[in-house]
């Protein structure tokens, strides 16, 4: 319906970030307002079957009028103060990936650089180790994925047990919970997400 090429909510992502500062291109309106998501509805009675929310989305051809600017925008609610005209002649309407959204892109992750900058700093060590450890059990997943499955596995367990007495002190001490969010890059409803989840709780 939209092109063969399937396209990311969210095409501009970290790795650390990825689930908290997902970005894209944001559109706008000519009056400064931000349009919601487009309804898809059905071809029999008229019930929704989705929503369009990618900005290639916006040009008008599925009701309403065209929005006039793109911006940068992320999940965590930011948008970026540099508006962007989008011409919707130079548009492909089965590769709109194609048009260049490099000034939003730049906005966002100028906006990303900040956020990272506030994270808690990791021991040298353990960045190190977390590097090595990444890139041995990619090329085991190249070649011995068997391998990288057990690693991986293994892994996982282990730092589920040790996020887990982590979780527990953080939820104990009011001065840690209230840094939480900007030392791990998310929201402070984010933050007692993932502590609940860390500690097992529902």
């Amino acid at each position: 319906m939209f092109g063969t090429e399937f396209v990311s909510m969210y095409p501009w992502e970290t790795d650390e970030l990825a689930e908290t500062h997902g970005g894209q291109p944001g559109v706008v309106n000519e009056d400064g307002t931000e349009p919601g998501p487009i309804s898809i509805l059905a071809m029999s009675g008229g019930d929704e079957v989705g929503r369009i929310t990618e900005w290639w989305g916006f040009d008008g051809r599925r009701g309403g009028t065209a929005a006039t600017h793109l911006r940068g925008s992320c999940s965590c609610g930011w948008r970026g103060t540099t508006l962007y005209r989008v011409d919707w002649d130079e548009v492909h309407k089965d590769h709109p990936y194609m048009y260049s959204t490099s000034g939003p892109e730049a906005d966002w992750k100028a906006h990303v650089a900040g956020v990272e900058a506030k994270l808690v700093p990791l021991p040298d060590d353990v960045a190190e180790l977390l590097d090595k450890l990444t890139d041995r059990v990619s090329e085991l997943a190249d070649h011995e994925p068997l391998a990288a499955l057990r690693a991986a596995n293994l892994v996982q367990r282990h730092t589920q047990i040790y996020a887990s007495c982590a979780a527990r002190d953080v939820q104990r001490d009011t001065t840690l919970l209230a840094a939480a969010g900007v030392a791990l890059g998310c929201s402070t409803t984010q933050v007692k997400s993932r502590l609940r989840k860390y500690t097992g709780y529902l």
